[in-house]
């Protein structure tokens, strides 16, 4: 079975200024990132509370995982980005 990933994200105000300025999906930009390295994102959700959104993401290894993480995070958008590693429920 090949793993799960849950990732919370927030944004920085300057990264919401743009998206409200010019809105784009980056839903896209992430799952583009995750094929990068043989994976799939299986959903991307903007929510109110603690952080400003979801992702659920399936990826062949932790290693893959590890290597999309600073990818997306390391652009300036993200103010916080964590990702907690989905256990089998078989």
């Amino acid at each position: 079975m090949i793993p799960l990933y849950l990732t919370t994200f927030s944004y920085t105000s300057e990264a919401w200024a743009r998206l409200i300025g010019h809105p784009e999906d980056r839903a896209q930009a992430a799952q583009a990132y995750i094929e990068s390295v043989g994976g799939k994102l299986h959903g991307f959700w903007y929510a109110f509370g603690a952080h400003d959104g979801y992702s659920l993401w399936e990826a062949p290894d932790n290693v893959s995982m590890a290597a999309v993480a600073p990818a997306i995070s390391g652009g300036g958008a993200v103010s916080s980005f964590e990702t907690t590693v989905l256990s089998d429920r078989r």
